[in-house]
């Protein structure tokens, strides 16, 4: 049963991870195939505003699925999302491009990616509230970040079919053969669609509809505890930014900033990546032991130390520096992302805990992850090659102060069922559990 639950969660979140790096990987492609090919700098800024407008309507899904979730069922909403992904995903593969069908090329490409974006508004923290329902209470650390590795183990399996693609025949790949890939991540999105299917709703939903606590209008309840959805943002802010700039920026930054030829860039993307699938893995066994704060903070720090070192390395041109680049980019990835979904499930009341996580982590990524390709590239262009990394510090500085500040640890947490209303709640004594929970 494990096995069963684990591999339903993680497969959608690897297939949208899957996405991001077959598109962030072959910008340069697209921008050839469905842009004009008279101005290449202005066709691959227009790719990667295609990739940052596809989280505009994250907050969207987030808020219909992130309901569907909490109000119908989490097997629903989960179901749901997986089937839009697959079919927007092979939908890619089968576009025309713009020398066949001019304006509508590009047109039809950003409406695949709105659907992909609609669909990926709640597939974490979906997958992520799931597993927490169904997680021992001494695992949950473990088991939602096994959710979280799937980005990663996504990222990786999309690097290296890239790879084996181009190095089949780099004329063919930058010609039609990167449809392929686009064609592989619908076919994975079908067969989670299949996996899901077959999963058992949580019992902590049931409960919920059983006793008649589950919420009716989920997005209004999730903005009344305004604090909690304010730090969660903070954290998934910083989290996307590093992420995006890992996946959707930095394969970019290495072929046309950095010097790097197509391959060594995919071979370093895709040892970098399996080596965060196993950290994030780490990292969440480690939140059962020793909190979940400590390593979000470590994480932060790492990020504010070594993302401008990251960009310096990154500029190498070799390997083995890029290697380090992304090394430095992917440890912090991995210690903030874990602790952080972790914390926003646990934290937030089970009435909502699909709907308030999904607007939290969507609205973050749709302001700061879908915005670091684009911003990488113009903060390049107009300050240097270090500026990415100057953007990662500064942010991290300031999710620093507030993490450390605010944010409560979350591993004692056991929010079962629906906390009463605050004008019904009766005194619990001069310190009750904060943002309305139970201990």
């Amino acid at each position: 049963m494990q096995k069963k639950i684990l591999g339903a969660a993680m497969i959608g979140h690897a297939v949208e991870s899957y996405d991001f790096v077959i598109y962030g990987s072959s910008a340069t492609i697209i921008a050839r195939h469905f842009f004009p090919e008279d101005n290449p700098t202005l066709a691959i800024l227009s790719t990667l505003a295609v990739y940052g407008i596809a989280f505009v309507v994250r907050p969207v899904g987030a808020a219909v699925f992130g309901s569907i979730g909490d109000r119908l069922g989490r097997r629903i909403a989960l179901s749901t999302v997986v089937l839009i992904m697959a079919i927007s995903t092979a939908a890619i593969a089968l576009l025309p491009g713009y020398t066949t069908a001019g304006i509508a090329a590009p047109l039809l490409l950003l409406c695949c990616r709105l659907a992909q974006g609609i669909s990926m508004g709640a597939e974490y923290t979906s997958a992520a509230s799931y597993v927490m329902e169904q997680a021992p209470p001494n695992r949950r650390g473990l088991w939602i970040s096994a959710v979280g590795s799937a980005t990663f183990i996504g990222s990786a399996f999309a690097a290296f079919a890239l790879l084996a693609l181009h190095s089949a025949s780099p004329h063919a790949y930058t010609e039609w053969t990167w449809r392929i890939a686009f064609l592989i991540g619908g076919l994975m999105a079908l067969v989670g669609l299949y996996m899901r299917l077959s999963l058992e709703e949580t019992s902590t939903f049931r409960n919920l509809e059983a006793h008649g606590e589950t919420s009716a209008r989920p997005v209004r309840d999730s903005f009344r505890d305004w604090r909690l959805f304010l730090l969660l943002f903070t954290i998934f802010a910083l989290l996307a930014v590093v992420v995006h700039n890992l996946l959707g920026y930095l394969p970019t930054y290495l072929t046309t900033t950095g010097g790097l030829t197509q391959t060594t860039a995919l071979v370093a993307g895709g040892i970098a990546l399996l080596l965060c699938t196993g950290l994030c893995v780490l990292t969440g066994a480690l939140t059962d032991r020793i909190g979940r704060k400590p390593l979000l903070i470590t994480g932060v720090v790492i990020a504010v130390t070594g993302s401008v070192p990251a960009y310096i390395l990154a500029g190498g041109g070799t390997l083995l520096t890029t290697l380090a680049a992304e090394t430095l980019l992917v440890i912090p990835a991995a210690l903030i992302g874990m602790p952080a979904t972790i914390m926003a499930v646990e934290l937030v009341p089970p009435h909502i805990r699909t709907t308030s996580t999904a607007l939290a982590y969507n609205t973050a990524y749709a302001v700061f992850g879908g915005t670091a390709p684009l911003l990488g590239a113009l903060l390049t262009q107009h300050f240097g090659h270090l500026a990415p990394g100057t953007y990662i510090t500064v942010l991290a500085a300031i999710a620093l102060v507030i993490t450390t500040t605010a944010l409560p640890e979350s591993r004692n947490h056991t929010t079962t069922t629906r906390p009463p209303h605050r004008h019904d709640r009766k005194p619990t004594g001069p310190c009750p559990a904060p943002f309305g929970t139970t201990r």
